[in-house]
């Protein structure tokens, strides 16, 4: 009975194989339009995916910009290569672990925080900001910044510490 289930199997390749030069012949080469529109796509990064960049691990990141308004308390931000996290985001110091991805950023779990009150306009950037890090945004750099992009909106953009 193996015998038979691996000799269905091996004609089953066969003819697979088999078919895939004869649908070659059948479509031909491309018209010379095709060839062109593939060499040259819209895409800026060259066709296809997007160029890898990496995160830019072990630096401090300070708060520039939130939702197009300019940050009007100290927030930082410090992702190591294990993705371990700490910062300060408006009112409350925090660490956590964050997984990184090529494209994505997001806190494993919930990060632990101190228990401070701070005034109204300090606690409005800090609900913006953890509404944008716990949707799983999206990140990039450009230079020394970073940008944050939130998954339903907001973006952050901060700027390389000197420290």
């Amino acid at each position: 009975m193996k015998s038979f289930t691996r000799a269905t199997a091996a004609l089953a390749c066969l003819v697979a194989l088999a078919a895939t030069p004869a649908d070659a012949k059948k479509r031909g080469k491309p018209e010379a339009g095709e060839q062109q529109q593939k060499q040259q796509p819209d895409d800026p990064n060259g066709g296809g995916f997007g160029r890898y960049k990496p995160f830019p691990h072990n630096l401090v990141f300070n708060l520039k910009e939130i939702n197009g308004h300019a940050a009007t308390v100290e927030v930082w931000l410090r992702i190591d290569s294990t993705g371990r996290a700490a910062g300060f985001s408006g009112c409350k110091n925090f660490s956590g672990v964050f997984v990184v991805g090529s494209e994505r950023l997001g806190p494993r779990a919930a990060p632990a925080v101190t228990d401070q009150k701070c005034d109204p306009a300090a606690a409005a950037i800090e609900r913006d900001f953890w509404l944008i890090m716990a949707t799983g945004p999206y990140w990039d750099t450009q230079g020394d910044s970073l940008i944050i992009k939130g998954m339903k909106g907001g973006e952050m953009r901060f700027a390389r510490s000197m420290l």
